[in-house]
């Protein structure tokens, strides 16, 4: 018959080769001491119970009985004289009263703790405990981590965006609704994401780095909720694809109508591009006229646009884009970067001097992050958990990477 487990385990220790044994305590008033040579002894009034001590463990094979703490023999001596009247016994005294009683037969202990303990000098006497380590046991896995304690983004505002919240209530989790990701690439195999996730038009880019982005994107929105790797700020949403590249050229308008052609109201559109702008750094999608109007025509069919800001520290408000899609509203939630709730990061390899560098205030916009009156809202920029990329665990196969560090304004957000 199977033990009930005495508490949260997920695995079992194996103990050392150490015998049970039994503790007994005496009372502070029975004037009794235990000797160096292992015999119970006590002044001539308490003779006889230092006696009935003896004869009890007499009738075992013991094989060691001596003060449980180390201390001076003429401390533990000092029982057999007693306390003072009303005086308060002090550690020392107390701890002196602590027996050690070793059988040479560990299932005696039982035994002879439930006999001593209806003796009369002993408070109480009890199988020694058998610990083991308070934490819950580590090590590896067939399956992958779960992921979902690293991703603070779920959480409430201020520190999240809430995800966890609007979960309990109907569509929260996405239910009915697609959402479709216009980028270059993406690992449809990946463990945590859902089988089936179309590519609706154009052509993938052959290449890891397309590949990883892709694949964190989709794994913020719906990686699977379970017991491993991440979940899905609208994991019940239905995902598909559409690549950038139509004809064997960058045509992100023609994506994004390509899309809005297998969408409806109510759905999403992603946009996880950027482009160099005229100042030599990078903008939103909307700077340019045709993507400008591909948005349009999308937000008027019902369907959300969710499109980056860009990371190019660029203030769309400069006089050089009057008239541009930076200063007009095209329609679409644009998304940039902010501090998440720390205000260091920890990226190795980022230049010199940045493995563990100051940032910014939290909740502050992130120094890479475009900015202007069209920018609507932002989200964490940094220290995003998803899938994809391989720093927080990598291996052989690229369907089992996940990363602590996907970053820039294609951050986690919601609409």
């Amino acid at each position: 018959m199977a033990r009930k487990s005495p508490g949260f385990a997920t695995a079992d220790y194996e103990y050392p080769k150490a015998p049970d044994y039994v503790i007994a305590e005496l009372r502070y008033d029975s004037r009794v001491a235990v000797s160096p040579r292992g015999r119970f002894g006590a002044a001539a009034a308490a003779e006889p119970a230092a006696r009935s001590l003896n004869e009890t463990l007499g009738a075992f094979d013991i094989k060691r009985v001596r003060a449980h703490f180390d201390l001076p023999e003429r401390k533990l001596a000092a029982r057999a004289t007693g306390l003072r009247a009303r005086a308060t016994p002090t550690a020392e005294f107390a701890q002196s009263g602590f027996v050690q009683i070793v059988p040479r037969n560990p299932k005696d202990a039982p035994r002879i703790a439930a006999r001593l303990a209806r003796a009369k000098p002993v408070w109480q006497a009890y199988v020694a405990p058998r610990p083991v380590p308070a934490a819950a046991p580590a090590g590896t896995s067939a399956v992958s981590r779960n992921f979902e304690p690293a991703q603070g983004y779920l959480h409430s505002a201020p520190n999240g965006i809430g995800a966890m919240e609007v979960w309990p209530i109907a569509g929260g989790k996405g239910s009915g609704v697609r959402v479709c990701d216009i980028e270059g690439n993406w690992n449809y195999k990946h463990q945590d994401l859902p089988a089936g996730i179309p590519l609706l038009g154009g052509t993938v880019i052959p290449d890891i780095g397309w590949r990883n982005h892709g694949t964190a994107v989709l794994g913020e929105i719906v990686s699977k909720p379970g017991t491993s790797g991440t979940v899905g700020i609208a994991h019940r949403a239905r995902a598909a694809t559409h690549s950038a590249v139509i004809g064997g050229v960058f045509n992100t308008a023609g994506a994004i109508m390509g899309a809005a052609a297998h969408l409806g109201a109510g759905d999403v559109i992603l946009i996880e591009l950027q482009a160099t702008g005229p100042n030599g750094k990078y903008v939103a999608m909307q700077y340019w006229d045709d993507v400008f109007s591909a948005i349009q025509a999308a937000t008027a069919k019902g369907i959300t646009v969710v499109e980056a800001a860009g990371n190019g520290d660029e203030n769309f408000n400069l006089p050089i884009f009057a008239g541009t899609g930076l200063q007009k509203d095209s329609g679409a939630i644009v998304v940039g970067a902010g501090i998440p709730p720390t205000n260091f990061f920890d990226y190795h390899g980022f230049g010199a001097g940045t493995s563990y560098t100051k940032i910014g205030v939290p909740r502050s916009r992130i120094w890479f992050s475009n900015y202007g009156r069209i920018v609507n809202v932002h989200g964490w920029g940094w220290h995003v958990t998803t899938c994809g990329y391989g720093d927080a665990q990598g291996g052989a196969s690229e369907n089992r990477w996940y990363t602590h560090r996907f970053s820039g304004t294609r951050a986690p957000r919601r609409s």
